[in-house]
């Protein structure tokens, strides 16, 4: 995995502590200074400009900053205020909101991600989402996680599919857990163990991105 972005609700203005961000006061927000440069060398993913809309409301407007590698990147701010868009453009799943445009350039590895040609279904095996609610399939606990590898031909036998699913639950911290029930539904696991099982049915594809939406 080469990057992880994640958002959190907060509402606070950094370095000031008590004092909240209004959202629908623009003057309020054009006026916060950035603090660092949004830019890096050799970005793997990157963002120019980008606005997108909702029918005829604009949730995001002008949005431009890079994604390095190997970087954890946390993105604060209000509820509404179009976190959860922006995540959802860097994978493409606005796609799936007949009402949604994206306008302005994302690119991985720079490539257009928004290209006539792109494949879509390979676009999210390499930028992986985990969403803020958990979505487990109405399958085992094993199948949700051996789903991805399964379409994406990653395992040759059961023996190496059993690894991944092991490794995966592993690294969410949950194998130990669930070791003795994998053959029940994800369905049935508490809210904080259905996260996680989200989370490795995520890096089970072994993305090179992944999209934490407030996890």
């Amino acid at each position: 995995m080469n990057a992880i972005v994640e958002t959190t609700g907060e509402d606070i203005v950094p370095g000031q502590k008590g004092r909240a961000l209004d959202i629908h006061d623009h003057a309020n927000v054009m006026n916060e200074e950035t603090i660092g440069s949004p830019f890096v060398d050799n970005a793997k993913m990157s963002a120019r400009n980008v606005n997108v809309f909702y029918d005829e409301k604009q949730a995001i407007t002008d949005v431009s900053l890079d994604i390095g590698k190997n970087e954890v990147l946390a993105m604060i701010g209000p509820s509404g205020c179009g976190k959860s868009t922006f995540l959802r453009s860097l994978n493409r799943m606005n796609d799936i909101i007949p009402i949604c445009r994206v306008r302005g350039d994302i690119t991985l590895d720079g490539e257009d991600i928004y290209a006539s040609d792109q494949d879509t279904v390979m676009l999210r095996a390499r930028v992986g989402m985990v969403f803020q609610k958990p979505n487990p399939f109405p399958k085992s606990i094993y199948e949700n996680v051996a789903y991805g590898p399964r379409i994406h031909g990653l395992a040759h036998n059961k023996a190496e599919m059993d690894e991944i699913v092991e490794n995966s639950l592993r690294r969410a911290s949950l194998f130990e857990e669930v070791k003795d029930q994998l053959d029940k539904p994800g369905t049935g696991l508490f809210g904080g163990q259905q996260q996680r099982l989200c989370i490795a049915r995520a890096i089970a594809v072994s993305p090179e991105v992944i999209l934490m939406d407030e996890p």
